[in-house]
């Protein structure tokens, strides 16, 4: 399930990232010449060769919707409007603290306005199993997620996902240390000292 954890990590990282640009970048005066709109689903990329990209029936969507809900993946996506909205009253608190009663009001506006969103994320990402799985494989893994050990992997995602990210943290800084240590040492042999 490393494609799994990867989506989570990259979900995680773009509401968190996204919120935190567009509240540094809400303090300044908005130079876009048309706001941005939700009314139509985000592009998918075109599917990797051999994936299938014929029109989805019904049920290979459910299924796929079923994994998508059951992997616990819809929670981060239902998770991102009260994330983002946190990440931008966060910045105008700081900046502009004398908005503050007017911004919770238009924040509760805008966030109930937004609360049909994630389920569009949800059938993005249902689509992207869908095309990649059959529909026996997606009701197999929609059963697992249903499942006693289903449960509890869904439920340590979170723990393991945090924990998972220091160690990556930690690896990364060793493996770089570990190559620039090496690089050195292969270029020293060739005259070279950096």
């Amino acid at each position: 399930m490393l494609t799994y954890r990867r989506l989570c990590l990259a979900a995680a990282f773009f509401a968190f990232s996204s919120a935190t640009v567009q509240a540094q970048t809400l303090t300044q005066a908005p130079t876009l010449t048309q706001a941005p709109t939700l009314t139509q689903a985000p592009a998918l990329a075109p599917a990797a060769p051999g994936v299938a990209t014929a029109p989805l029936s019904e049920a290979v969507m459910a299924a796929a919707r079923d994994v998508v809900t059951g992997s616990g993946l819809a929670s981060t996506f239902e998770g991102m409007v009260p994330q983002i909205a946190e990440q931008i009253r966060s910045g105008y608190s700081r900046t502009r603290p004398d908005i503050i009663k007017d911004m919770e009001e238009a924040l509760k506006l805008i966030s109930a306005e937004l609360a049909s969103q994630p389920a569009r994320m949800i059938d993005v990402a249902a689509t992207l199993y869908a095309v990649r799985m059959t529909e026996a494989e997606l009701k197999d893994a929609a059963a697992f997620f249903k499942s006693t050990a289903g449960k509890k992997y869904v439920g340590s995602q979170g723990q393991i996902l945090n924990e998972l990210f220091t160690q990556m943290q930690v690896f990364s800084q060793t493996l770089g240390n570990v190559m620039i240590d090496r690089l050195r040492e292969e270029l020293r042999k060739k005259g070279h000292q950096i």
